[in-house]
C-alpha cells in the first residue's frame, strides 16, 4: 500500500501533548512499514527524529506565500494546504490517507481515510468553560467532518471510542482503539541520580515535590489541585506541587491560585526540554493529575514507566490508563485529593505497591502495539474499496 500521513501536528516547533503523541505514533508507523510506502506530509522540514525507513518519504507542502491569508479569511483553514494534500493524494495514488481528526481534512480527492481522535472534550457539557468559542467551533467543525468522512477511525482510548460512537452515531465496527505507547528508553526507573539532581538544580527545586505535567488550561483543574495541596501541607505533606507545562488558554485562574498559595505549596516552572522532562518525573515523590475529561493521560503513563507512584482522576482516560496501578480521586473533592497525596508520599508500603503496579501496567503500552492497531485500521479502510 501507499499511504499518506499528515504529520503537521507532530511537527510543531514546541509540540503539545497531542503533537508529542503523534510523534511517537508516526515514528512507530515508519519503523513497521516494511511492505508499505509512506508519504509523510508537513508544511515545514522535519523537526523530530524518525528511525531510518527506506519506505517513508518526507513531503513538505509549504503554504502558498502570496494571497494565502486572504484565502484563509474567505475559505478558512489554510485552503492552499488542503488543496495541496488533495492534489498529492491524486498524484501519488495513495491507497489510504491518515490524519488527526482535529485538523482540516483535504479539500477533495481522497477515498479511503483513517482519522485519529484524541478526545471530544470540546463538545462536552463543560466545553464553554474550558475552551474559547472559536476553538470549540473549529474543533467541532473539523472533527465532525473527519469522523463522518473516515472509512475507519482510531480512538486513543476505549473512553474516546465510546464517546465517538455515542456522539456521532458511528458503528462500533468502524472504530479501533490504539492506546498511546510510552518511550521506555526515556521514561524508566534507572536514571543516573547525579543527572536527576543536576536537573532539579537547574529548575531550582531544592525540596521534595509532587509533579503535574500538562498545558495550563481550565480542564487540568489546577486551582482544585493547588487547594488540595494546601490542605495536605497543613496536615504534614512535606512536598511542594511543581507544575510543568505550556501556558495554554484561560489560564489566569490557574496561575492566580498558584501565586496565592506561595512557593512552598506550589510552583510553576513552565515547559521543559525533552531531556529534562524524564529527569523531573524520575525525581518526583509522586505524580498527580486531577484533570477532567482527559482522552488518555500521557504524563501519568510516563510517570508509571519511570517508577513514580501516581494519583489521578477517577474518570475518563486517566482512570482507564492507570486502572489499579494508582490512587483514584474525585476531581472536585479537595479533601480526598489531599488524603491521597499524604498517603502516596508517606506510606512506604503503599508506595512500593503502587510503584510495582505502575511499572507492570506501563509495560503494556508500547508504540509498536499502537502502530499495530493503526495498521489494522488502515487495512480495514483499504478493504472498503
Amino acid at each position: 500500500m501507499r499511504i499518506g500521513i499528515n504529520i503537521r501536528s507532530a511537527n510543531l516547533g514546541i509540540p503539545d501533548g497531542h503533537g508529542e503523541s503523534m510523534r511517537g505514533l508516526i515514528s512507530a508507523l515508519a519503523e513497521t512499514s516494511i511492505n508499505h510506502k509512506l508519504d509523510l506530509l508537513s508544511d515545514a522540514k522535519l523537526r523530530f527524529d524518525l528511525s531510518p525507513s527506506a519506505t517513508s518519504q518526507i513531503r513538505v507542502l509549504r503554504p502558498f506565500p502570496v494571497g494565502n491569508r486572504m484565502l484563509q479569511r474567505i475559505l478558512v483553514a489554510d485552503p492552499w494546504y488542503r488543496a495541496r494534500v488533495a492534489a498529492e493524494a491524486l498524484w501519488r495514488r495513495w491507497d489510504v490517507y491518515v490524519q488527526s481528526a482535529h485538523e482540516p481534512p483535504p479539500a477533495f480527492g481522497v477515498r479511503a481515510r483513517v482519522a485519529i481522535v484524541h478526545d471530544l472534550a470540546f463538545i462536552h457539557p463543560q466545553a464553554a468553560v474550558n475552551f474559547d468559542p472559536a476553538t470549540i467551533s473549529t474543533l467541532d467543525r473539523w472533527t465532525a467532518q473527519n469522523v463522518h468522512a473516515a472509512t475507519a477511525l482510531v480512538a486513543v482510548s476505549n473512553t474516546v471510542a465510546r464517546d465517538i460512537i455515542h456522539t456521532y452515531g458511528i458503528p462500533p465496527t468502524t472504530v479501533t482503539t490504539a492506546h498511546h505507547g510510552v518511550d521506555h528508553t526515556r521514561f524508566h526507573p534507572n536514571h543516573d541520580k547525579a543527572a536527576v539532581a543536576a536537573c532539579r538544580e537547574r529548575h531550582k527545586i531544592n525540596c521534595d515535590y509532587v509533579l503535574f505535567v500538562g498545558t495550563v488550561q481550565p480542564r487540568k483543574n489546577l486551582p482544585c489541585l493547588v487547594e488540595a495541596t494546601e490542605k495536605a501541607r497543613v496536615r504534614g505533606l512535606g512536598a511542594t506541587l511543581v507544575v510543568v507545562g505550556a501556558d495554554g488558554w484561560r489560564s489566569t485562574q490557574s496561575f492566580e491560585s498558584i501565586e496565592r498559595s506561595g512557593s512552598e505549596v506550589a510552583r510553576y516552572i513552565g515547559q521543559v526540554g525533552v531531556t529534562d522532562l524524564p529527569l523531573l518525573i524520575a525525581g518526583a515523590r509522586a505524580f498527580v493529575s486531577v484533570a477532567q475529561d482527559e482522552g488518555f493521560g500521557m504524563p501519568a503513563l510516563e510517570a508509571m514507566a519511570s517508577g513514580v507512584p501516581v494519583v489521578v482522576a477517577n474518570e475518563a482516560g486517566l482512570a482507564e490508563i492507570v486502572n489499579d496501578a494508582g490512587l483514584m480521586v474525585d476531581t472536585s473533592d479537595t479533601g480526598a485529593i489531599a488524603d491521597a497525596l499524604l498517603r502516596i508520599t508517606k506510606d512506604e508500603t503503599l508506595r512500593a505497591d503502587m510503584i510495582a503496579r505502575g511499572l507492570e501496567r506501563a509495560r503494556n503500552f508500547t508504540w509498536k502495539a499502537a502502530a499495530g492497531n493503526v495498521w489494522a485500521a488502515i487495512e480495514q479502510a483499504c478493504a472498503s474499496f
